[in-house]
C-alpha cells in the first residue's frame, strides 16, 4: 500500500463486496459448464498491484488494485483515456470500469486455467489470449453493451500507441520470447488491448461455456 494514499475502509468494503458478487457469479457459472474445477473459490485482496490485477495460484488469491494506490504515472494513463480536460473523478471512473469489470474477469479466467492445469503446455501468449477470450465471452452473455464499451476503450489504446513488434517478427512469437520484460513495461497494455480486440472480433463468437472448455482442454 502506498504510504501517501491509504485505502479508505468504507470504499474498500464496498468495492470488495461488488467484486465478491461478480466473482461468485463467475465461479457458479464456470463450475456449471461441466469441465470441473480442482480449486476453491479464490479469495480477493485489494492491494497495490502494478498491473492493476493478478491471480496468484500459489495462494489462490485474486489481487486487485484501487485508484488511491496508483502512482502518478499510472493515473496519467487513465486521465488520457478519459479524454481532454478530464478531472480526477472522470479518470477514476475509467479505472474502476476497466479494472473492476475487465481485469477481475480476466484474472478469474486465469483462476479457471489453474483449476484445470490448462496452462502447463501453453505459451504465454495463448495463456493470456484464452483469459481474454473467457472475459469477452462472459460479458457478451451478461452485458454485451459493456463489452462493446470496453472493447472500444481497448481499441482506443491500440490505436493511440505504436506497434511494439519489430518488423519481420510475429506478434505471438515476440510476446512469448520477451514476456518477462514486456510484463513489466508500458507495452504490455498494448498487447492486452490487441488480444481483446481480436477475441471480441471472433466470428462466430464463442459462448462462455465454449471459451471455458476451449481453455481447459487446449494442449492437454
Amino acid at each position: 500500500m502506498s504510504p501517501n494514499s491509504p485505502l479508505d475502509p468504507v470504499a474498500t468494503a464496498a468495492t470488495k463486496a461488488k467484486l465478491t458478487e461478480l466473482r461468485d457469479a463467475f465461479v457458479q457459472q464456470a463450475k456449471s459448464a461441466g469441465a470441473g474445477c480442482s480449486l476453491d473459490t479464490p479469495r480477493i485482496e485489494i492491494t497495490d498491484v502494478p498491473s492493476f490485477g493478478n491471480y496468484d495460484p500459489a495462494s489462490n488469491t485474486l489481487r486487485i488494485s484501487a485508484w488511491s494506490l496508483l502512482k502518478a504515472d499510472q493515473k496519467k494513463f487513465f486521465f488520457h483515456l478519459a479524454g481532454p480536460d478530464a478531472d480526477d473523478e472522470a479518470a477514476h471512473r475509467v479505472f474502476d470500469r476497466g479494472t473492476y469489470s475487465w481485469v477481475i474477469v480476466h484474472e478469474l479466467g486465469h483462476w479457471w486455467q489453474a483449476c484445470n492445469a490448462s496452462t502447463q503446455n501453453n505459451s504465454h501468449y495463448q495463456h493470456e489470449y484464452d483469459a481474454n477470450r473467457i472475459a469477452a465471452a462472459y460479458w457478451r452473455e451478461h452485458n454485451p453493451t459493456l463489452l462493446q464499451e470496453l472493447t472500444a476503450g481497448f481499441t482506443h489504446i491500440l490505436n493511440g500507441a505504436p506497434n511494439p513488434v519489430p518488423p519481420g517478427q510475429t506478434l505471438e512469437d515476440y510476446f512469448n520470447v520477451n514476456y518477462e520484460a514486456l510484463a513489466h513495461s508500458a507495452h504490455y497494455v498494448w498487447f492486452q488491448a490487441r488480444m481483446v480486440t481480436d477475441v471480441s472480433a471472433e466470428d462466430p463468437p464463442p459462448t462462455f461455456a465454449d471459451a471455458l472448455l476451449h481453455s481447459s482442454t487446449k494442449m492437454k
